[in-house]
């Protein structure tokens, strides 16, 4: 019997079993957002595509990483190079990793040398929400928002100090263990945590050991004002077992040959700090200051009897170590007028600077300041209209303008609302594709975009049934894309590329019961290089995630999810290979043993199965994913 049928199957049986079972707290099926517009404002006034992911789920569901949380998400492809711990990019409707924005509390935490975000460098500890905003963001958030935007966001201590602690153990010799705290004192609110998560991994050499640290703090002033200050840390030291290959045609097979003695020690700074004043119903100032630091340390001694193909620039290793740091500042001002106009004025300045030690050292700097306007209309509290647009010049690849505009028209007697939006976008070129020897080219220019959306979202039977669908289009142009030469190191930077993704996403949840909820959502995605006339890069056709969360008995909450990913194309050294299509199923619980004895609140057994059918599969060909993967634990609340 196939696993979809069997699937279907299982919901079916456990909907008259459900009936008998308490009810679950409604969610809030129209959360506020800040990212899409830098001001609070409802999902269902924007006119982009967002997916709000509370920060409860990470908890409920038992996420050991952020890729974790966000790989469900429609429109996202997640792509983690092997097991735990390891390099982990996201990509957004097509757009790569160098071309989709990362913020922690509105802080980039993407490295200027490599131009991406790795996940693994970001704890899922102490997180109120993610949003993630699909489609060009520029207009905001400057370069490299062309993908669109991820910004995950603090938790704010609430109430009575209250305290979690939980551990857990599973195969892989992987053990998990966090606290966590928060609350609030007179006009003082905190939250804190500390974690550690270890695996050994599949192969020699696989393993990873994280350690986080996160901490907020805020103060509540007078006039509707505030300030609060984040602090996150990581560290992440993992073992790299896939051992990368000297001799053409450089491609990774599926079984990796293991290099035993290549590991990366990984440090993560991200420091935030915030303030809030609204002095008049009219006029509304916030101030954002932040600092993101990544200190990259390769450890791998030379294996015997190779040779080196890249022997006029020292080694075959890449530098050893990485120091990466950006400043950045903002001010915005926000003018009401009424309940219908909103225009908003923002500042911004960063610098960011990069340091590569070893066999082929650089250093970089650059500095951006940056100036947009957004204004935003609210017309009989059902038509939302929004435009805007930014001018940002840098020190070394000038001054760029992007625009966005969006509408959301929502008819309540109906449960519609329609929406859509179009804009431009830029990614900046890295600091390793301006000056790292040998590949480089510091003439490079940034990659530009035009990108358009429109869509349409329905509730039916008392809102219990939520559908959306919704078409993108994207075009890139001016695309950084590596050019084949004769000489060491064979391949170098231009300005060649041209690229297109437009498909659909389409999302639905169904309350079916009060403590049963089912949701599946779908991307197509139909790309093409148009330099080579094929897919883009580890980009699939299709991905399907659904799943079901079900609490039978008011102790006992249950849930399983399905993520299934079509083949992908993936070029490497020049020559042409496919990643096998997977599908990958996880489940897990959570049982309540007991609750309100003396100082504590409760006491709950939990456990989290990844991959239960043991699918053999890489999200990055030649990385092999972990087999079944299993953790349970104890979690006490105070």
């Amino acid at each position: 019997m196939p696993w979809t049928v069997r699937l279907l199957l299982l919901l079916v049986l456990l909907i008259p079993a459900g009936m008998l079972a308490a009810q679950e707290q409604p969610r809030d099926l129209d959360p506020v957002v800040v990212t899409a517009t830098k001001l609070e404002t409802r999902a269902e006034q924007l006119g982009a595509s967002v997916t709000v992911v509370p920060g409860d789920d990470v908890q409920r569901y038992h996420y050991e990483t952020v890729e974790d949380v966000l790989r469900t998400v429609p429109g996202v492809e997640i792509r983690r190079s092997g097991s735990i711990g390891k390099l982990s990019n996201i990509s957004i409707r097509g757009a790569n990793a160098n071309q989709v924005q990362v913020l922690v509390d509105g802080v980039r935490v993407k490295s200027p040398t490599t131009g991406q975000a790795d996940l693994s460098d970001i704890s899922p500890d102490l997180i109120e929400r993610i949003e993630v905003i699909r489609g060009p963001q520029s207009t905001l958030y400057g370069a490299d928002a062309i993908g669109g935007v991820v910004n995950i966001i603090t938790k704010k201590g609430k109430g009575p100090f209250s305290a979690t602690v939980e551990g857990g153990a599973g195969n892989y010799d992987s053990y998990t263990g966090r606290g966590l705290f928060g609350g609030t004192y007179s006009l003082l609110d905190y939250s804190g945590s500390i974690s550690h998560l270890e695996s050994n991994g599949q192969f020699k050499n696989d393993s990873s050991d994280k350690n986080a640290v996160n901490f907020r703090v805020g103060l509540s002033l007078p006039w509707d004002s505030s300030i609060a200050f984040s602090l996150r840390w990581v560290q992440n030291e993992i073992g790299l077992p896939v051992k990368f290959l000297n001799s053409p045609p450089f491609v990774l097979p599926n079984d990796p040959i293991i290099d035993s003695n290549n590991r990366q020690i990984s440090e993560t700074w991200v420091m935030g700090l915030t303030g809030h004043t609204k002095p008049f119903e009219w006029w509304e100032v916030d101030l954002r200051g932040g600092r993101y630091q990544n200190k990259t340390t390769f450890v791998d001694l030379p294996d015997a009897a190779e040779q080196c193909p890249f022997a006029p620039f020292g080694s075959c290793e890449f530098p050893s170590r990485f120091n990466v740091q950006r400043w950045e500042a903002e001010l915005l001002n926000h003018f009401h007028i009424g309940k219908w106009s909103t225009s908003s004025i923002g500042l911004e300045y960063r610098t960011e600077d990069g340091e590569a030690q070893g066999s082929t050292p650089f250093e970089a700097s650059s500095h951006t300041r940056s100036a947009f306007f957004q204004q935003t209309f609210r017309f009989w509290d059902r038509l939302f209209m929004s435009a805007g647009f930014r001018v940002e010049d840098n020190s070394v690849y000038g001054t760029h303008w992007t625009e966005r505009g969006s509408l959301s028209y929502v008819i309540r007697e109906w449960g519609t609302r329609i929406h859509g939006g179009a804009g431009s976008g830029f990614r900046a070129p890295t600091f390793n594709d301006l000056f790292f020897p040998g590949f480089s080219d510091p003439t490079l220019q940034p990659e530009t975009s035009f990108s358009w959306e429109v869509g349409v979202d329905q509730k039916l039977w008392k809102d219990r049934i939520r559908l959306g669908l919704t078409y993108f289009n994207n075009k890139f142009t001016n695309l950084i894309s590596f050019m084949f030469i004769a000489t060491p190191p064979f391949v170098k930077g231009v300005n060649i590329g041209e690229a297109r993704a437009e498909g659909f996403e389409f999302v639905s949840a169904v309350d079916i019961l009060d403590n049963l909820t089912a949701w599946l959502n779908y991307t197509y995605t139909e790309s093409e290089n148009l330099q080579t006339h094929r897919l883009l890069a580890r980009e699939p056709r299709d991905r399907l995630n659904l799943g079901v969360t079900w609490r039978p008995i008011p102790r006992l909450e249950l849930f399983g999810d399905v993520q299934w990913v079509s083949k992908q194309f993936e070029p490497t050294g020049g020559a042409y290979r496919w990643n096998s299509a997977y599908t990958v199923v996880n489940a897990g619980a959570t049982y309540r043993l007991f609750q309100r004895y003396a100082f504590i609140q409760g006491v709950d057994l939990w456990t989290r199965i990844q991959n239960l059918t043991n699918e053999d599969y890489s999200e990055v060909r030649g990385f092999p994913a972990l087999g079944v993967n299993a953790l349970a634990g104890v979690r006490m609340t105070f």
